[in-house]
């Protein structure tokens, strides 16, 4: 019997897909046609990148760490926040966290792919470039994988239902070495830069590439700090270092346009758009308020002059800051202005009013229960003349899978381990000379200089989905991860000022079991003991 596939399970979203296709008939094709029609050969690779995941859903990455508090739960964070997970568990939260149906759905797609395209009768050339996409999505779906779970089944070819479905893990290390290979691959086969937006080049490959290779050498992925795993992430890193990217002058704008900081994103039009601005918005203005920036994020910016605010407690002001408890948010990193609204903060034309009482706070008269529990609103990706509703303009920014300065930080953290400390000073202090953050630059060696540049991965790479990753692999978790959520509590007094209190806002907890997620119970039962689960689940 002729199979048929409906056309809805080919394009999946072919809304990303600026051609045109002409079908007929309009609701379905065969198999047989689609691998014959170069066109739809184009529109089934297109609707597989969305396998990647991107930041904009309801639910941020963020929301299971210390940076974000989601008054909604979109993503399911709160689970992950109070050491809660298990097994059964985690197929609740987000596909930006538990992937793992997500992401073998979509390495069928692509093993049908590589079965099925080398008899396509389309051209050669064009063949290869689409070979090159195929094995980047599937190089980024595995590492998706291994940084979630550890080692998983390296897959290449599609199952049948007479097929042995009982498959065992790869090691973290073998996968590594597949993912390095399809990469390497991918960059033989595509250009350095594409010349369409949001399509996979061969630098986004080194990008990644740069990315997998620093996660393998930390000390979750390699605790005998074998230096030859430094030197290959460090190497990764220094293709990219001279290939034309730039730092964005305006830290704001990275993330609000099209800009050279960018190697790889996901772009968005009119017609495809996405809803961070509704989502994140403040309440007062009637957005929903979800991803609310935590104290502990805020408290973690430095002083102008460098220092931070409190001393290792994290309660007691230090005394060379010149933090002053009554005017928190006076003379901060300006990164903290760019990517978080603060009580007092002008934006859209009127001030935050986060205070108990005031227009964006659990008691305003507008929507109240969609008001932050923190204190704060997400002001980073935020676009700023487009209102989170009752506009026929709809947000487009990109979301950045990968931009120029997560490769200087990667580079530089890669030259300290390797013990090239100048040089990743010199890498830091320029990511922080950027033009609208101009902060004074770091003197320090050792390990404070380790945790300096910790720091600056922290504050420059915030809610892009970093930090999860990050703590798990420095292996510093059972500590940052430990420490309780905080909000800021704001009482406007008769005067006219303002009374500022820290207050507990959410306890949290993390075990050894933690770094890595549990692969689902229905996938250890279905695999009828060849899956094995990770350690404390």
């Amino acid at each position: 019997m002729k199979k048929i596939l409906s056309l809805l399970s080919i394009l999946i979203i072919i809304t990303s897909c600026n051609e045109v296709l002409d079908l007929k008939p309009l609701d379905r094709l065969s198999e047989k046609d689609l691998w014959q029609d170069e066109n739809l050969v184009q529109a089934y690779i297109n609707a597989n990148y969305h396998s990647i995941p991107h930041g904009f859903p309801q639910g941020l990455l963020a929301a299971a760490t210390d940076e974000i508090y989601d008054i909604h739960n979109a993503s399911g964070g709160y689970i992950i926040q109070r050491g809660e997970l298990t097994s059964d568990n985690v197929t609740s939260l987000s596909t930006l966290i538990n992937n793992w149906n997500h992401s073998f759905s979509y390495l069928r797609n692509i093993n049908i792919f590589f079965e099925k395209i080398n008899d396509s009768p389309i051209n050669e050339d064009k063949k290869q470039t689409m070979i090159g996409e195929m094995k980047f999505l599937r190089a980024f779906i595995y590492f998706n994988l291994i940084s979630r779970y550890g080692g998983v089944p390296i897959i290449t070819e599609s199952f049948k239902l007479d097929d042995d479905f009982s498959v065992s893990r790869n090691t973290y290390d073998e996968c590594v070495d597949f993912i390095c290979l399809e990469l390497d691959e991918t960059i033989k086969l595509l250009p350095n830069k594409s010349e369409t937006l949001g399509k996979i080049s061969a630098d986004a490959a080194r990008a990644l590439k740069s990315r997998v290779l620093l996660y393998a050498a930390s000390s979750l992925n390699n605790p005998n700090h074998d230096l030859q795993k430094w030197q290959k992430a460090s190497d990764a890193a220094s293709e990219l270092l001279d290939a034309g990217y730039t730092l964005h002058d305006d830290y704001q704008n990275i993330f609000l346009e099209n800009n050279d900081e960018i190697i790889f994103a996901r772009y968005f039009s009119q017609s495809n758009f996405h809803r961070m601005t509704l989502f994140n918005g403040r309440n007062g203005s009637n957005g929903w308020g979800g991803n609310c920036p935590t104290e502990n994020l805020v408290s973690s910016f430095e002083m102008l002059n460098g220092k931070m605010p409190f001393l290792d407690d994290g309660v007691t002001v230090n005394p060379e800051s010149g933090y002053d408890p009554n005017n928190p948010y006076v003379d901060r990193d300006p990164r903290f202005y760019a990517s978080i609204l603060y009580d007092g903060a002008i934006w859209m034309d009127r001030e935050t009013e986060t205070y108990n009482g005031g227009l964006d706070s659990r008691g305003s008269s507008i929507e109240a229960w969609n008001a932050s529990l923190t204190g704060y609103y997400m002001k980073k990706f935020i676009t700023p003349d487009i209102p989170p509703t009752g506009s026929t303009t709809q947000p487009t920014n990109p979301w950045i899978h990968f931009r120029y300065t997560e490769i200087l930080l990667n580079y530089a953290e890669a030259q300290f381990e390797l013990g090239h400390e100048e040089i990743a000073l010199e890498i830091i202090n320029r990511v922080r000379a950027r033009p609208s953050v101009q902060m004074p630059p770091i003197f320090a060696s050792g390990e404070e200089l380790r945790e300096r540049i910790y720091h600056e991965r922290r504050i420059e790479l915030m809610f892009e989905g970093h930090r999860f990753f990050d703590v798990r692999r420095w292996k510093v978790a059972q500590m940052t991860e430990n420490i309780n959520l905080k909000r800021m509590v704001i009482e406007k007094l008769d005067d006219g000022s303002k009374k500022y209190e820290v207050k507990e806002l959410e306890k949290r907890s993390f075990k050894e079991m933690h770094y890595y997620l549990p692969i689902p119970r229905t996938e250890i039962d279905k695999s009828l003991g060849s899956l094995t689960q990770n350690n404390g689940y």
